[in-house]
């Protein structure tokens, strides 16, 4: 059990564990006056939990494949503050959004799968959580992005740097613009591994944000990242 400031979150039933990846994509996102939000493969609830206790009057879809995980993630949400905000559909992503209105959401967010490998990890829970063969690889989770995002709409991932250029190249085809990215390092003297993404459905902005993220110094949180994350850490 892993307990924040505001919720609590249980993960023991899910494959997507609480993890650095999920606390910075929820405290990351900007979802500004956004009222209706997707979390695609939303595991046990963590990142749709935060943006509800950040956005009070955001209302999120937290839709998950894995039964076991889906019902984990219901049984989070309803024991926090933000039940009325966060509803829990176990779905296949793929054959839910077509069941939804087009351009029907102001914002998605996802920690899409990453594995690049020709080979399943050896855990098939996890392998249908976090690997692209499995279901839900990049092309999909943008097709379903621009098809239900209205105009000006935001997707936030966050992914492997080694997969920025494919991602952002699938996004151009189907309409969606970068605005934002955060290079993610563990340390200063590591290269970077991972990288946010914020994404809106609409034309290229002047001038595209880049920044980076230090989570670590000395042994401890940067002054950065306990800023970011000062809302749902304890300490």
């Amino acid at each position: 059990m892993f307990t924040f400031r505001k919720f609590r979150i249980h993960d023991d039933r899910s494959a997507m564990k609480v993890g650095t990846d999920g606390v910075l994509l929820g405290a990351w996102t900007q979802a500004g006056d956004a009222l209706d939000a997707m979390d695609i493969g939303a595991g046990c609830g963590l990142v749709a939990l935060m943006l509800a206790q950040r956005y009070p009057g955001l209302r999120i879809k937290a839709v998950e494949i894995d039964t076991d995980a889906a019902v984990q993630a219901g049984e989070n949400v309803a024991a926090s503050a933000f039940s009325g905000q966060v509803s829990v559909v176990n779905a296949d992503i793929l054959d839910y959004a077509p069941t939804l209105s087009p351009e029907s959401l102001d914002l998605i967010v996802s920690n899409p799968p990453f594995f690049q490998e020709t080979l399943l990890p050896p855990d098939t829970q996890r392998a249908s959580a976090r690997h692209t063969l499995a279901g839900l690889d990049f092309e999909a989770l943008v097709s379903v992005s621009a098809r239900l995002l209205k105009k000006g709409g935001g997707l936030a991932v966050i992914i492997p740097k080694t997969s920025e250029r494919t991602f952002h190249a699938l996004c151009a085809l189907h309409g969606l613009s970068l605005l934002h990215a955060t290079d993610v390092r563990t340390v200063e003297r590591k290269p970077v591994r991972r990288v946010l993404l914020h994404f809106h459905k609409g034309p290229s902005p002047l001038v595209v944000v880049r920044d980076g993220l230090v989570l670590m110094q000395d042994g401890h949180r940067s002054e950065a990242y306990s800023e970011l994350c000062r809302e749902f850490y304890l300490h």
